[in-house]
């Protein structure tokens, strides 16, 4: 009889983890939120070329799926992706949040946000997202790394749906940019920080597999 993948039908124990690492990291994904409310102060990263983006309102709609877009994918990944890849998955992106949050308290960063004027259903929700997400957090921007690190997993998991991952990626990054929820810089420095703490995930885990090889060739 056939052992089943263990990312389908996980025994006990690992349940456990797969868990345990996804309430980790969406409690991390939260302290974007207490630190959105109470940050003051700081500087406005925009360039020249940000002020010929337009605000297009009917970009908050993918705007604001991501977040049940990030939730679903998370609740997705702990249940069936392999246990290896989701460790690397989970220390990945909880390094990418946390030095997002540092960088977002030791040196604030906010958007100028346009006047709404429109009254059309998606000016109002652009307007509604500016009444509940305060202008700060701007670099990096936390739709810019969380997305990444979810798209370069699942490409890695299921390769065969990589144009879909990485349009959902393009299409959250220009939602980013045409709400003007984020500058162009906010999504570089993103795009950046995921870029270093990829491999430094993937060598971190790979000087502990070494270590727990040498422990047990020892025990030998």
């Amino acid at each position: 009889m056939s052992t089943p993948p263990e990312g389908i039908f996980p025994n006990d124990r690992q349940r456990r983890k797969r868990l345990a690492l996804l309430a980790v990291l969406l409690i991390l994904l939260s302290l974007y939120f207490p630190i959105n409310q109470n940050m003051t102060g700081g500087i406005s990263p925009d360039l020249p070329i940000d002020a010929r983006i337009p605000l297009w309102p009917v970009w908050a709609v993918p705007y604001l799926l991501t977040l049940p877009w990030w939730i679903a994918a998370l609740a997705w990944g702990a249940l069936k992706m392999d246990f290896p890849l989701w460790q690397h998955f989970s220390l990945c992106l909880g390094i990418t949040i946390a030095i997002g949050c540092s960088v977002f308290i030791l040196y604030p960063t906010y958007v100028v946000r346009p006047e709404i004027t429109g009254q059309d259903f998606f000016s109002q929700l652009v307007a509604w997202i500016y009444g509940g997400d305060q202008a700060h957090n701007a670099l990096p921007s936390g739709h810019t790394y969380t997305t990444l690190v979810i798209s370069i997993f699942w490409s890695r998991w299921l390769p065969k749906l990589k144009p879909l991952w990485i349009a959902i990626a393009v299409l959250v990054l220009l939602s980013t940019l045409f709400t003007k929820q984020h500058y162009l810089l906010d999504l570089a420095s993103g795009a950046g920080l995921v870029l270093v703490t990829y491999f430094l995930s993937g060598y971190l885990l790979k000087v502990v597999e070494e270590r727990q090889d040498r422990g047990d060739g020892e025990m030998e």
